[in-house]
């Protein structure tokens, strides 16, 4: 790759400071650049400049401003206090949960503005229909909607699955949330996205016309009218430009998920609505595999490989802080220091003493916010940190020696692999099975 030029290099450095906030590598973009030929880098870098990356404040602020939105609304419709529910779409470990998160960290000290009580779930079903009266809201929660397909699926009853023998069959949509949204309800709905990409905006006030949709509104990329690369014919170069090698990594999805030509990146996620030159990472080639340097990956098997990886490491920190988990380690009957729930508070330790953002944190691990309030009151227990969640002066001691430790013992290349098994608890039967 051709080094860019002077004035390159600077919009570049730009970039990273102004836009990414320092949290993007100049290595990381130089990489990416290698991808792309010499003559190209210039259209290259006119995307990166474009791109929006949201951190975990930048959220909270759209987040409150919305919210604020919605609650006037719901007040002037409904004239009365009322109830406000939040649901956050998708499974925990999608950004739903991630966006409710903050919601809840918003409303942690305070009671919303005209409304007599705050509820937040994390299944469908945990909401009792029956009971939604006119003084119910409703409130769906995610961080972007490319092409509104999220929530339409959302709203299903059953998916179609196709079996071995080639059959098709039906299967129930546990968490669907078609039996909340309908028309005609005497509750108030509303879906709250942090973005709100303008095709699929569209797309749900067709389909969906009785939700209320909140959230900033981003134009597609190369929208003829409002594009942010400027004029017809800058941006036509840059849409052929992404388009040539969004056909090469991702046939079927050149500019995006569903054509969504998104060019928004969170801190916590990069949503596949977003450009695909920015997130893939490998490609399949005439039966080839193909490696494509992303400049922020996406892929969620290689987030899950990584996540292993972590977690076994996770658990040499684990007995490095036993004293915290009421285990003596000289003691020869002792067992189990290897639990679910040790494990889980080490990495929240390691992750806040890196200062982390909690939201990121939650994603990372897959929890959800019950999840997360249960894990910080079990840590303030056990003294990791306090109730405002700052690691506490024993433990940045014990990890510091930790790190000490481990330092040595890569240096001398002389690390003692622990197999869990000989700490673990494993019951005789699971499930029935011996």
């Amino acid at each position: 790759m051709r080094i860019p030029s002077e004035d390159l290099q600077k919009r570049i450095v730009d970039t990273i400071r102004y836009r990414f906030y320092d949290r993007l590598d100049l290595y990381d973009v130089y990489r990416w650049l290698d991808n792309f030929q010499d003559d190209e880098q210039e259209m290259a870098v006119s995307v990166l400049e474009k791109l929006e990356y949201y951190r975990e404040e930048d959220l909270l602020g759209i987040l409150l401003s919305n919210l604020n939105s919605i609650l006037e609304d719901a007040w002037e419709k409904i004239q009365k206090p009322f109830r406000i529910w939040f649901m956050p779409l998708g499974k925990p470990g999608k950004s739903g949960h991630v966006i409710q998160y903050l919601v809840k960290n918003l409303y942690k000290n305070k009671t919303p503005k005209h409304t007599k009580g705050v509820m937040y779930h994390n299944h469908p079903k945990e909401i009792d229909i029956q009971s939604l009266t006119d003084e119910d809201v409703v409130v769906f929660l995610d961080d972007i909607i490319g092409s509104g397909d999220s929530f339409s699926t959302a709203c299903k009853l059953t998916f179609e699955r196709t079996k071995k023998n080639g059959e098709i069959e039906r299967i129930d949509n546990e968490w669907t949330i078609g039996n909340i949204v309908k028309a005609d309800v005497p509750y108030t709905l509303v879906l709250l996205s942090c973005i709100l990409m303008d095709k699929g905006k569209t797309v749900l006030e067709h389909d969906f016309p009785y939700i209320r949709l909140y959230g900033d509104i981003r134009v597609h990329a190369f929208s003829k009218s409002k594009s942010p690369f400027g004029g017809y014919y800058k941006m036509k170069g840059i849409r052929e430009f992404c388009y040539k090698y969004g056909q090469q990594i991702c046939k079927g999805r050149e500019l995006g998920y569903s054509n969504s030509q998104a060019l928004i990146m969170f801190a916590h996620a990069v949503p596949n609505n977003t450009l695909p030159i920015i997130w893939v990472d490998e490609y399949d080639n005439n039966g080839t595999k193909k490696f494509w340097q992303p400049l922020i990956a996406r892929n969620q098997m290689k987030k899950r490989s990584m996540a292993f990886i972590q977690r076994m490491d996770n658990n040499r920190w684990v007995f490095k802080l036993s004293q915290f988990f009421g285990v003596d380690l000289d003691n020869p009957d002792w067992k189990g220091i290897i639990q679910d729930k040790n494990v889980k508070l080490t990495y929240l330790l390691r992750c806040l003493e890196k200062k982390m953002p909690e939201v990121v944190i939650a994603n990372d691990m897959g929890l959800t916010n019950d999840d997360m309030a249960f894990l910080f009151e079990e840590g303030e227990k056990v003294g990791l940190w306090d109730k405002d969640h700052k690691v506490t002066l024993e433990a940045q001691k014990a990890l510091a020696e930790a790190s000490k430790i481990f330092r040595i013992e890569n240096k001398n290349k002389s690390l003692i692999l622990v197999d869990d098994r000989n700490y673990m608890y494993i019951p005789e039967t699971f499930r029935g099975k011996s």
